[in-house]
């Protein structure tokens, strides 16, 4: 009897630790001059806002949003690299075929620069579909989208997720209608000391 639930527990976990790795995520990191640490800014450098995802299987669609949020910092500089980038200023860009349309073959990625005006609070929203081959499975985390900012002010900013029209959420679809629609799950909010 003890030999058989022992089986059984370890069974259970060695599902658990497949399924929690079988999920969709969505993680960030900082990068660039301006990096003290994973939680501390400098002012006035540039910061290179790096979002990688996981998936466990085909996907043929995505939405997600961010948004930087802040109660005493008022603005923030995009970085221009014009030509280079997913926007006309260049401070978005995409990795691992989320640059041009080899992945979301419809349209490449878009951003949403509904509200990515220098003004916080800041909105960007970020879609893709492909019609031909679709997003394959990648379980480690890659990057896949970067956007590059200057903060000229001391102060708390804050970049969590965010809905933004017209998707209203984050979505990763599938080809089958069984299972049309998750939400991955986000490592934010992230919480940085600009000083």
């Amino acid at each position: 009897m003890k030999t058989k639930a022992c089986i059984l527990a370890v069974v259970g976990l060695m599902l658990l630790a497949v399924s929690a790795a079988s999920e969709n995520s969505v993680t960030m990191k900082v990068s660039g001059p301006g990096v003290v640490n994973d939680s501390t800014l400098k002012v006035g450098e540039k910061v290179t806002f790096e979002i990688y995802t996981t998936t466990e299987k085909k996907r043929t669609g995505f939405t997600l949003g961010f948004a930087l949020k802040s109660d005493d910092i008022k603005s923030v500089i995009h970085v221009a690299d014009s030509g280079n980038g997913l926007n006309a200023n260049g401070d978005i860009k995409g990795y691992e075929g989320w640059q041009d349309k080899s992945v979301w073959d419809l349209a490449g990625v878009f951003a949403v620069e509904r509200d990515w005006d220098g003004q916080v609070p800041e909105l960007i929203g970020f879609g893709g579909i492909s019609v031909k081959m679709g997003y394959l499975e990648e379980l480690e985390p890659t990057k896949k989208l970067t956007f590059d900012i200057i903060v000229p002010e001391a102060g708390t900013l804050v970049v969590d997720s965010s809905f933004f029209p017209p998707g209203g959420g984050w979505y990763y679809s599938a080809p089958k209608h069984v299972e049309l629609l998750t939400s991955p799950k986000w490592d934010g909010p992230h919480v940085f000391k600009v000083k």
